[in-house]
């Protein structure tokens, strides 16, 4: 009996390519910012004060100033009791390195601003900061400023609800400053907020006041405040649409393992920073 011939099929299904946004063991990011590394501890203190300068374009640009209030602070690489911080009155849009002020943890001014501009800072910026650079060595910089959607969210007294990625991403590291003492300008009340951050902080709604954030670097603390900030507005616009749906605390810390930690907010803030360098043309450098 002759045999039977057969007829064999080929799929004509496309093969569904495996998706890897973020590479695998062998493949690294396809643009990798790397913190940078310095000969001499000047050399670190100059980059720090231009990162600082660039940090109050970048607030004044995403509309985050509010006439004089609003700080950012650094910690200094060659004096690490003391911090550089904006002068008093000096629009965040006009800010340069030779603008920076110099302060140690008793408030003196050591170095720092341009002739003409009476080296005056923000009494409750230095009462904030102050205390979080002095009982916080491992922080190295901390955000805050009257923002519209932080400041409105604050109002509210109570904290956000970790209901979306951008909320896992911060977890439990936002905290909820819920004492309102006016116009913080005495050591306790920073005091009260540096406790109320935590060891392991990474921003605090300020009740009736607005958003701090604190970070190793001032590149993450900026990129933590527009998270936040961020958060806060998203937060605000859910509560005005409907009752938010829960996620498990498993989605959550998997989503904090890979979005919360310092390297990735400094990641994300690279391109804020390197925005600002086109937007000014590192004209804040000088």
């Amino acid at each position: 009996m002759a045999p039977v011939a057969t007829q064999t099929t080929t799929s004509t299904q496309p093969k569904i390519p495996s998706l890897r946004l973020r590479g695998d063991a062998a493949t690294t990011r396809s643009k990798k910012y790397v913190p940078p590394t310095f000969a001499t501890k000047e050399d670190e203190r100059k980059y720090q004060k231009e990162r600082l300068a660039a940090s109050f374009r970048i607030f004044s640009k995403l509309g985050y100033d509010e006439g004089v209030a609003g700080h950012i602070t650094v910690r200094d690489a060659v004096n690490p009791n003391a911090f550089w911080v904006n002068p008093y009155g000096v629009a965040f849009d006009l800010m340069t390195v030779s603008d920076l002020l110099l302060i140690d943890h008793d408030g003196n001014i050591l170095e720092g601003g341009k002739s003409g501009d009476g080296q005056i800072y923000n009494a409750a910026g230095f009462a904030i900061h102050g205390a979080v650079h002095k009982r916080r060595p491992d922080i190295h910089a901390a955000a805050h400023s009257h923002t519209t959607f932080g400041r409105a969210f604050s109002v509210l007294g109570r904290n956000v609800d970790i209901v979306s990625h951008d909320a896992a991403a911060f977890a439990d590291t936002v905290r909820l400053y819920d004492n309102f003492g006016g116009i913080v300008l005495d050591d306790e009340e920073g005091i009260r907020i540096c406790e109320a951050l935590g060891p392991n902080g990474k921003g605090v709604i300020l009740r009736n006041h607005g958003i701090l954030t604190a970070a190793q670097s001032v590149d993450a603390a900026v990129a933590f405040f527009v998270r936040l900030e961020q958060l806060c507005e998203s937060q605000l616009l859910s509560d005005a649409t409907g009752s938010p749906a829960n996620i498990s605390q498993e989605d959550i810390a998997s989503v904090f393992a890979s979005h919360g930690g310092e390297e990735e907010a400094f990641f994300q803030a690279q391109q804020l920073f390197e925005w600002i360098d086109h937007e000014t043309g590192g004209d804040y450098k000088v």
